[in-house]
């Protein structure tokens, strides 16, 4: 898993136990984007990673609003040591809101689809998806966040991500580092029962 190009795992959080979150430096050209920012980062693990790189901090993301993927504190820190930098804060969006930003001149795409949470983004970078805590091929989700409706119209609008755009997804992986798949059929990972 830490072979994909462009995609730089800082480590997994807050203990690197199994089921802590996963934060990522993307990065192209010079530019780096963080994805996550779970308790136990600190600003010295960025700072590592992106001298690590040779790379600076043009952005910083979470697939969504919960605690365990976005620390409020570290958030702050980060704001504070980074002040050139873009921080994209996820926020409840209706299905379908997209942003294409691009990261050293390749695109980066962030997909607002609610199905675990209000705030869930998908993040898409040099063919790898990031689908943070979405479960993929059912409607079927840990908790009750999003009424069932929405999380049917989220995944019908994924499964059209690469007919909308001519952008091919051959990789996903997602926040927990517990669903890594290569060779993926994009639109399949979408279709429910």
């Amino acid at each position: 898993m830490r072979n994909l190009p462009g995609w730089h795992l800082l480590g997994s959080f807050p203990d690197d136990d199994p089921d802590d979150v996963g934060s990522w430096l993307l990065h192209n050209d010079g530019e780096a984007l963080l994805l996550e920012v779970p308790p136990g980062l600190t600003v010295d693990d960025v700072a590592a990673g992106l001298a690590s790189r040779g790379v600076g901090l043009r952005y910083a993301t979470a697939s969504h609003l919960h605690e365990d993927h976005f620390d409020a504190a570290c958030w702050k820190k980060l704001q504070e040591a980074y002040h050139g930098t873009h921080f994209i804060q996820p926020t409840e969006a209706q299905v379908g809101s997209e942003t294409l930003i691009t990261l050293g001149g390749e695109p980066l795409w962030l997909l607002k689809a609610p199905k675990h949470s209000p705030s869930d983004t998908i993040t898409i970078f040099r063919g790898v998806a990031m689908t943070g805590d979405i479960e993929l091929g059912t409607l079927n989700s840990v908790n009750d966040e999003v009424p069932q409706a929405t999380k049917a119209a989220s995944m019908e609008y994924l499964q059209g991500f690469e007919e909308r755009t001519g952008y091919h997804v051959h990789t996903i992986v997602s926040a927990h580092l517990n669903d890594f798949r290569q060779g993926v059929n994009w639109h399949s990972l979408f279709e429910v029962e």
